[in-house]
């Protein structure tokens, strides 16, 4: 301890030449430089792993976000799939066909006459075939209805596309329980579309898929530190979701830490760029560090000019953290 001190006074003897001309200062740490941490990909908040104040290391996890997860919005079979795990995309990921083959476009005209039967609920169930010969038959639900007009999906049967068909509510196709006449088309795939990096694909061409399964995930990750520094903010939290390209926190690089000082006009004229400084941090005045003078800035604030010193080494040293400054 003794050896200690020894060399902390001869450093400071040997910065401070004449050291009676040296003014004292209270200053505090400050950033010379503020590295913004942007996610590259889109997610969720999954968690946390630093926050202000923290000292992190190059790599070092900040957040780590889940992807945004799609689901199938219907039972159907996969028909195309667009992209590979790991690629990116900005449209199409993949389409899944309807187990409904066919969607018929209806209308209650020849319905029979009554008011029960031109009155069309969603939901109901109907039986169908075809007006030619009443050979090709099939079973549908009204899945909309819009004034006269209704759509139907059909559950099981064969028709043909194109042809015309009547809608009935019994399995007899008696003429008083007849509802309309539609036209039969092939039901369309449901495209899936995301912008992002596959990150997740749980299904291949060809599978079979129940609605509220999983498709596919997009994004995610962990967001790491780009350089060794100090975390000044994080501004996120978790259960966020977050767009690619947003700012997740704020970093100091090491490097790009200074002390500020504030000075009257009278010292700012005696005080000037490469000027050593003796900086001692005032929680352990024992900690003498070398510094040199950055800058003096041109204009006064508030009547005062501030002064920016770069320390030899700032290892350890949090920001806003107080210093006293010999000049």
């Amino acid at each position: 301890m003794i050896l200690r001190k020894w060399t902390t006074l001869l450093v400071a003897a040997l910065l401070l030449e004449g050291g009676a001309l040296a003014e004292v200062y209270e200053g505090a740490t400050a950033a010379l430089q503020t590295i913004s941490v942007i996610a590259d990909a889109s997610g969720t908040v999954a968690s946390i792993e630093a926050e202000a104040g923290r000292r992190v290391s190059e790599g070092d996890a900040l957040v780590t976000l889940s992807g945004e997860k799609t689901f199938a919005n219907q039972d159907g079979t996969v028909s195309v799939v667009s992209v590979e795990a790991g690629q990116e995309t900005d449209g199409e990921v993949l389409s899944v066909a309807p187990m409904e083959r066919y969607t018929i476009y209806c209308t209650v005209d020849s319905a029979y006459q009554s008011a029960e039967s031109t009155l069309v609920h969603s939901g109901e169930t109907l039986y169908i075939r075809c007006t030619a010969d009443g050979t090709h038959r099939a079973l549908g639900v009204v899945t909309a209805v819009d004034g006269a007009e209704y759509r139907v999906l059909t559950m099981g049967g064969e028709l043909y596309v194109g042809e015309t068909v009547y809608l009935y509510r019994d399995a007899d196709f008696a003429a008083e329980q007849r509802v309309g006449i539609g036209t039969v088309l092939t039901s369309d795939a449901e495209v899936y579309e995301a912008e992002g990096a596959v990150t997740r694909l749980q299904v291949r061409a060809g599978d079979i898929v129940e609605r509220g399964q999983l498709l596919y995930e997009i994004g995610g990750g962990s967001v790491s530190a780009p350089v060794n520094g100090i975390v000044t903010e994080v501004s996120a939290k978790v259960g966020d979701g977050i767009e690619k390209g947003r700012i997740l926190a704020q970093i100091v690089p090491e490097d790009q830490i200074c002390v500020k000082i504030q000075v009257d006009e009278a010292a700012a004229s005696g005080i000037h760029p490469g000027q050593t400084a003796t900086l001692t941090p005032v929680s352990d005045e024992e900690s003498i560090l070398a510094g040199t003078v950055l800058d003096v800035a041109w204009t006064a604030e508030d009547g005062a000019y501030t002064v920016r010193i770069v320390p030899e080494t700032t290892t350890g040293w949090p920001i806003g953290m107080s210093v006293t400054v010999r000049v």
